[in-house]
């Protein structure tokens, strides 16, 4: 995690901004639970203290991220803000990132807001991030305007992100992009890994194709399908480094999925056992999210054209009635039209084109947003 050199001074209110530390983790937690009470913008309630069990480990994680910042603001040694940026883990997406902020209410527009938004950009520049995104309720007009102050754009409306008190919530999805849209620095050694421009051969299938979910006794295939499809498409946040696991952390993965009613992992199988398209779908974990996901497809080259993708979507779907999912979200590369065609035509609606979600080969990439609502 960066550190600021020096405290950030609010004179006029004697508030003090600095980088937050793992020693600030209980007085983080009781402000947490207090600004949550005090207003329904956030993704989680009151009572949903289970998050914070590790925030000292959290804090402690964040230390060894160069493109993270945890920011408190502090006024007589109480905090009274706080703002968190954490920067992509894969080489494809780490100068991208999201933040979320918070101010205790009797805080409010006292400027807090402005100068820990100041501090995250100063930094992001000089820390060569090329783009900040952030998710706020389109009925927040004071954050709203907030970011707008410092040029974030408007970029996407995410239909029913959230469920309060029975009501469904929508998001502004906002970003500010920082720097070129190109740059001749790339210091990720795999975010320019090359794709073969070689097309395989379609295959004929000899039979039909099952669709099953997976099991812990498909975590090598699952590795060695992804090892693959990194080489046929530069589409996935996914790049030559791999999934970077082992067959052991795999399985683990895998049977979280089997525990959790609100996840699917499917996998396509040849006639042969051959593993030749995945999805993967995850719900939030907190009760203002848990009826809304995204997922990830993918189908070896070989495969595409028999209506795979369509099949492992159409299984999503009836598995997300069944179990009560409302919404059902994705992105996908702008220049992947293929894809995009694929959804359009299972019902899935573009709420927006998000710039810069990726960068590779020197450059960054486009994604558009898009969900179906059950």
């Amino acid at each position: 995690m960066a550190f600021l050199e020096k405290p950030v001074v609010l004179h006029r209110h004697d508030v003090v901004i600095r980088s937050a530390v793992a020693d600030d983790a209980e007085a983080l937690v009781d402000y947490f639970l207090a600004v949550t009470a005090q207003s329904d913008n956030l993704t989680f309630e009151p009572d949903e203290t289970a998050m914070f069990a590790d925030e000292a480990m959290f804090l402690e994680n964040l230390e060894t991220s160069p493109n993270a910042l945890a920011l408190v603001a502090e006024h007589e040694g109480a905090i009274v803000g706080s703002l968190t940026f954490i920067g992509g883990t894969r080489p494809k997406v780490k100068r991208i990132g999201e933040f979320g902020i918070t101010v205790e209410r009797t805080w409010w527009d006292k400027g807090i807001g402005s100068a820990l938004v100041q501090v995250l950009v100063t930094w992001a520049e000089k820390a060569r991030i090329g783009k900040i995104h952030l998710q706020v309720r389109t009925d927040n007009p004071r954050a709203i305007a907030l970011y707008r102050k410092f040029g974030f754009v408007d970029e996407a409306v995410l239909r029913h992100v959230l469920r309060i008190r029975g009501d469904y919530v929508d998001l502004l999805w906002m970003g500010l992009a920082l720097g070129d849209a190109s740059s001749e620095e790339s210091d990720v050694s795999y975010a320019n890994a090359a794709v073969s421009e070689v097309a395989p051969q379609r295959i004929a299938l000899q039979g039909p194709i099952a669709i099953r979910e997976l099991q812990p006794g498909d975590a090598q295939a699952i590795l060695e399908y992804f090892d693959q499809i990194v080489t046929e498409t530069d589409y996935l946040q996914l790049g030559a480094e791999g999934l970077q696991l082992s067959r052991t952390e795999e399985q683990a993965i895998l049977s979280q999925y089997l525990q959790d009613e609100r996840k699917l992992y499917i996998g396509a199988f040849t006639n042969g056992g051959t593993l030749v398209g995945a999805l993967s779908f995850a719900a939030g974990n907190r009760r203002r999210t848990c009826h809304a996901g995204e997922f990830s497809l993918t189908v070896l080259q070989a495969f595409q054209g028999h209506g795979i993708g369509t099949a492992l979507l159409q299984r999503l779907v009836n598995w997300a009635s069944q179990v009560g999912i409302h919404r059902i979200g994705l992105e996908v590369r702008a220049e992947n039209t293929r894809a995009i065609a694929l959804y359009e035509r299972c019902g899935f609606v573009t709420e927006g084109r998000i710039c810069r979600t990726m960068y590779s080969n020197g450059s960054f990439h486009d994604s558009v947003v898009m969900a179906l609502l059950m």
